[in-house]
């Protein structure tokens, strides 16, 4: 049995129809989610969230393993990085302590650092010191930019791209990624549950390919075959507009953390260590967008 938290989002839904192929049980935290599945795909609910230690004790009573994915990018409706990246994370923790069960699978955020100049990687760093500390047998994951048929990413450059004259660049575009399929991304967490030799370890998730910011939007526009210019956004000139979204939306469009964010690179500095352990052969966007951005 796996417990899974943050298990009806983008990567969480793809890891939890992964485990089930595999033949695994899976147990979801439900904050009313249940239809970005379909009916007779066996899973067990546990309603709840992530603020509740209750809904997590039930969650992880009887589980062999947890896998831990809540994070978010803008802060909704309340919500904020500390209380779902590193209260979120203790409450996990506790919740697996006081149950006995010491596997646990965390996702972390490829930059994440001490002295980082974004919350987002702030509180990662915070929630991964958690993990560490924590003496359980677990294993950190830290991806990239995490693309595929549903993300929320490359999906809204394409659509961008198919629907403006223009494709809108905030800052100069020469900030470097390695964008990783979600499905391999999945392949490397269910690889790893039952891989003792990855206990205690961090791996960063990359895929093949380095891209600036505005290559990869070259290839979106290269795979739907259409020709749109760029027009770059100065970083300085979105931080009013972005501070104005925070304030006026509950789930903002752009927020003054998402600007420092793409101003870093967030690329892969060590050999690929999770390719090599776990037996993945990481594929990158070139191979992958064609066949579904058309």
């Amino acid at each position: 049995m796996v417990f899974v938290t943050g298990g009806t989002g983008f990567v969480g839904r793809s890891i939890v129809r992964r485990l089930l192929s595999q033949g695994e049980r899976v147990r979801l935290l439900d904050r009313g989610k249940q239809h970005r599945f379909v009916q007779d795909e066996k899973i067990e609910w546990i309603r709840g969230e992530i603020g509740s230690r209750e809904s997590l004790l039930h969650g992880v009573k009887g589980a062999d393993a947890v896998i831990h994915l809540v994070g978010i990018l803008v802060e909704p409706d309340g919500q904020t990085f500390e209380k779902l990246h590193i209260e979120g994370t203790q409450n996990v923790v506790e919740a697996m302590r006081q149950s006995g069960v010491r596997r646990l699978l965390h996702m972390s955020a490829l930059g994440t650092r001490p002295n980082a100049a974004s919350r987002y990687h702030q509180t990662k760093w915070q929630a991964e010191a958690l993990v560490q500390s924590s003496s359980l047998d677990a294993t950190i994951f830290r991806p990239s930019l995490i693309f595929g048929r549903e993300d929320r990413s490359v999906n809204l450059l394409a659509k961008w791209a198919s629907y403006s004259p223009v494709v809108p660049v905030l800052g100069p575009g020469e900030n470097r990624l390695q964008p990783v399929w979600v499905e391999d991304v999945s392949d490397c967490f269910v690889r790893a549950l039952k891989n003792p030799t990855s206990h205690g370890k961090r791996y960063a998730l990359c895929g093949p390919q380095t891209y600036t910011f505005n290559e990869l939007v070259d290839l979106i526009l290269q795979i739907k075959k259409i020709s749109r210019p760029k027009i770059h956004l100065p970083i300085w000139a979105m931080r009013g507009p972005a501070g104005l979204t925070e304030r006026i939306f509950l789930r903002p469009p752009l927020t003054r953390d998402q600007l420092i964010l793409l101003q870093e690179d967030n690329i892969c500095t060590e050999e690929n260590e999770a390719g090599k352990e776990f037996g993945v052969a990481f594929k990158g966007p070139e191979e992958i967008l064609p066949t579904y951005l058309n």
